[in-house]
């Protein structure tokens, strides 16, 4: 049997051994001694309970993965076959792949955790994109096993899709006899007689969503007409529901067809005007109340800041946590009054996921009773650290001439809401809350003992 140092093929030196199924598959982290990269090994042994299908598998899954070129796809490295005499009296294939250094989905879920809509959105772009790209190869490749486990949560805040040991292609499948694959719950009902579409795999993404949204394994969820039950147990928007719902359809006929459809629906269903404030898009609006800037109501990108700290464990909090969350806090609340015409009056309807109370920090949130700004607050737990306080302010329309307005047309012109943001630092440490913003005319300013915090 294997063991840790051992070096097969001269070149690959295993370390930790990840997964085993059996007496037949292991998998196991190792380092390339010529490149001095660390790599995934996943071996198949040649023994006498191995079905045929499964070699097939396995040696599909290597030369897909040869052909395969995207970021968020580990790269195939290698494969090769061993010999008895290294392999204990056996046999084994051998399939070297790019090692993804990170947590797994399935690991948060193991912890308790749960998605926010914001990291939900964000998660279902990602594998879109991803599935945009294996769909649209000719042929088209589907993965046919998405799931937590085969989702991998990058230390570079990035996600990516692992094990394609269940993939299909469908020139090889066009009259074949098929192996049925997947996991139960998460698989299509397509699936389970063989066939395996790109809608298939659009169904595994939902049901992986569904599981991180709601804490509940797709299996276990209430069923009616053998459609999935899951309005009532997580927060969430109206369209983003209702994409859901299309995405676990049931029915092959009524679920989406390509993945580039289902992030066009995706993006037009979170795109609802409910204001006559220009139309929005919440769930990006909520991704970028930690990726980027909302300033007066013009949205700036920037790169992705860890967005997922929450959930990643034995990570400390941090000194600067207070500044980063009440920012965040802002602008997602600039994008909750976007979409729902109001301010959220608890962190748990902001949805970002932040915690009332850390080592380091209380948060919470203060409404004025107009409804016409709001308050974030982060004050500190411990002697020596600063306090923090964000406000948004509504800033109602205006009226002006046009700007192209021939003489003596006497028509004017109104301007929409806007919304303006500040966040706001103690100049020295204290654990007492700030004083809150005010507006000094159309502009929010810091007073008492605060300064502004430029982001």
């Amino acid at each position: 049997m294997f063991q840790p140092h051992q070096i097969l093929q001269e070149r690959y030196q295993l370390q930790t051994q990840l997964g085993r199924t059996g007496a037949g598959r292991q998998t196991w982290q190792a380092i390339d001694l010529e490149t001095e990269e660390a790599v995934i090994l996943k071996l198949l042994a040649f023994n006498p309970q191995l079905e045929w299908g499964d070699v097939k598998l396995f040696e599909r899954e290597s030369l897909v993965l040869k052909h395969l070129n995207h970021p968020r796809i580990p790269q195939y490295r290698n494969y090769f076959a061993i010999d008895e005499s290294v392999g204990s009296g056996l046999p084994w294939f051998v399939l070297v792949q790019e090692y993804i250094p990170g947590i797994s989905l399935e690991e948060l879920l193991d912890q308790k955790r749960r998605l926010r809509e914001p990291q939900a959105y964000c998660l279902a772009e990602d594998l879109l994109e991803i599935l945009i790209y294996l769909h649209e190869l000719s042929p088209p490749v589907f993965h046919r096993d998405i799931k937590p486990s085969n989702i991998i949560l990058g230390q570079d805040q990035q996600f990516y899709l692992v094990d394609f040991g269940a993939v299909q292609d469908r020139a090889k499948a066009e009259g074949a006899s098929f192996t049925v694959v997947g996991t139960s719950g998460y698989a299509a009902p397509e699936q389970l007689w063989g066939r395996a579409v790109a809608a298939s795999d659009l169904y595994g993404l939902g049901t992986t969503l569904l599981h991180l949204l709601t804490g509940t394994p797709p299996a276990e969820l209430p069923q009616q007409n053998l459609r999935l039950q899951f309005r009532d147990r997580a927060l969430l928007s109206p369209g983003f529901a209702d994409w859901l719902e299309q995405l676990v359809d049931p029915s092959l006929e009524r679920r989406f067809t390509t993945a580039r459809e289902a992030r066009r629906a995706l993006q037009a269903n979170l795109a609802r005007p409910t204001t006559p404030i220009a139309s929005v898009n919440y769930g990006r609006l909520a991704v970028l109340s930690v990726a980027g800037l909302i300033v007066g109501g013009s949205l700036l990108l920037l790169p992705r800041l860890p967005f997922f700290d929450q959930f990643v464990p034995g990570k400390p909090n941090r000194i600067d946590q207070g500044q980063e969350y009440v920012g965040a806090m802002n602008r997602a609340q600039q994008a909750h009054f976007l979409e729902n015409d109001r301010f959220a009056d608890t962190l748990e309807r902001l949805g970002l996921g932040i915690p009332t109370q850390t080592s380091h920090y209380t948060y919470s949130i203060k409404n004025l009773n107009l409804g016409n700004a709001t308050f974030q607050y982060g004050v500190a737990r411990r002697p020596g650290l600063k306090s923090y306080v964000g406000a948004v302010f509504i800033i109602p329309p205006t009226f002006k001439p046009p700007a192209f307005s021939p003489p003596g047309t006497g028509r004017i012109e109104m301007t929409s809401a806007q919304t303006r943001a500040i966040v706001c630092q103690t100049t020295s440490p204290s654990q007492l809350p700030p004083l809150p913003p005010m507006l000094n005319g159309y502009e929010p300013v810091c007073v008492g003992n605060t300064v502004e915090l430029n982001f």
